[in-house]
């Protein structure tokens, strides 16, 4: 996918260690390894700017969650009044510190 990618943009191995900033055989090694680290993939993402992760997911096997489902819609409307209330938490703190350091 990468050297495709590199192809189609015209960059070259010693482009891309330039804009990585690392050596031409760095890149050339990991171009031949068949794995690569997530941050290294993001950061090829974006100097190529392709989204190497949704080309990965689309050859997975797994169906896109149903966020429809009376179960899951429960479950997110929960999580999300977790989320407000947690905030809501964190604000209250924030302010008795504020009242505290001020005193």
């Amino acid at each position: 996918m990468i050297k495709r990618e590199m192809e189609n943009k015209r960059v070259s191995g010693a482009d891309l260690a330039r804009l990585l900033e690392i050596t031409h055989s760095t890149v050339t090694g990991m171009l031949q390894r068949p794995t690569i680290q997530v941050q290294r993939l993001a950061e090829l993402s974006e100097l190529l700017k392709y989204n190497f992760f949704r080309e990965i997911a689309e050859k997975l096997p797994y169906a896109e969650p149903n966020y429809t489902e009376p179960a899951v819609r429960a479950e997110v409307t929960g999580l999300q009044t977790r989320v407000r209330d947690l905030e809501l938490e964190v604000s209250i703190l924030r302010q008795t510190i504020r009242d505290l350091v001020s005193r």
